[in-house]
């Protein structure tokens, strides 16, 4: 057992750390309303390049306070950049986007369904053989993703809706893919370095696909804009950033990732609150299903 191992395995999470992840738990699951607040006003990968770029450049600044490089170390760098643009790059990008047609509630609880692509491509990837248990929780997740699309509850009439839909289950296959390369070897970068590099080169990448696809859409800096991006670099990158970091020193893992399941749950009853997203049977025995199936997943040794 390493040093850091060691430690973690004799810390014990107190009442704060859990206050904490409470917390973060909130801001994320606000986040959801927050970016559908803004999107009327700008491109959502214009948003996103904004969104990266902002959280880099305060990630950087904080980097010599936390005693961490810049730069990973070597050998580390291509798959971290890799890894990063796919599980925040492509994540973000392509929820985001579909966030412009599909109520948050929905989009957050159907970004979440990465824990059911996980399993094959963890076994494709990094040849990890999923327990009953998580095959189990995938299945009835799996299940809850079926009832959310039938006809009742989806316009499948609306290509625009189907669109969004697509791209919201296509950003949680691109962190799962990401999970998946993740796992496949011990990292030595610190963690810090190993965010802001992700964040890093998911914004060079995002840029010119923002300037590529919306050159010619305005941009309105209205206060719902300006806010989104103030709240996502100072609360939703580094100070949820921070408390989670916290978080993994003193717990496992998959301990604390069952309390961040809950961001879902908590974006589509704020956006029932707030926007109106309507909660009938339908909507309630989906997220059971796929909120049931997150948990037996994450649970799982």
């Amino acid at each position: 057992m390493t040093e850091q191992a060691a430690a973690t395995a004799r810390a014990t999470p107190g009442a704060a750390i859990y206050a904490q992840l409470g917390a973060v738990v909130l801001f994320w699951g606000t986040n959801w309303l927050v970016m559908k607040a803004a999107l009327p006003n700008i491109g959502p990968f214009t948003f996103n390049a904004l969104r990266m770029s902002g959280s880099a450049l305060l990630l950087a600044a904080l980097l010599p306070a936390l005693r961490a490089p810049l730069l990973p170390r070597a050998g580390e760098r291509a798959l971290l950049g890799v890894i990063g643009f796919l599980q925040i790059g492509g994540m973000l990008g392509l929820s985001t986007a579909g966030l412009q047609w599909v109520p948050p509630g929905r989009a957050a609880v159907l970004v979440y369904t990465m824990q059911i692509w996980a399993l094959p491509l963890a076994f494709l990837i990094a040849r990890e053989r999923p327990s009953g248990q998580r095959i189990l929780g995938g299945l009835l997740a799996f299940a809850g993703v079926l009832v959310f699309f039938n006809p009742a509850l989806l316009d499948w009439s609306d290509r625009r809706v189907l669109l969004g839909n697509g791209l919201l289950l296509g950003s949680a296959l691109c962190w799962a893919t990401a999970a998946s390369l993740y796992r496949r070897r011990v990292w030595r970068t610190p963690f810090w370095t190993q965010t802001f590099w992700q964040i890093a080169v998911s914004a060079a990448v995002m840029t010119p696909v923002a300037l590529a696809l919306e050159a010619g859409q305005p941009v309105t800096w209205a206060p719902a804009l300006l806010g989104a991006l103030i709240y996502n670099w100072l609360i939703g990158t580094a100070l949820c950033y921070w408390w989670w970091s916290k978080a993994l020193a003193v717990m496992p893992a998959a301990q604390a990732g069952q309390i961040v399941c809950l961001v879902p749950i908590t974006a589509l009853l704020e956006s029932a609150a707030i926007f109106g997203e309507p909660l009938s049977v339908g909507v309630l025995l989906a997220v059971g299903l796929i909120a049931a199936g997150i948990a037996l997943t994450a649970r799982a040794k």
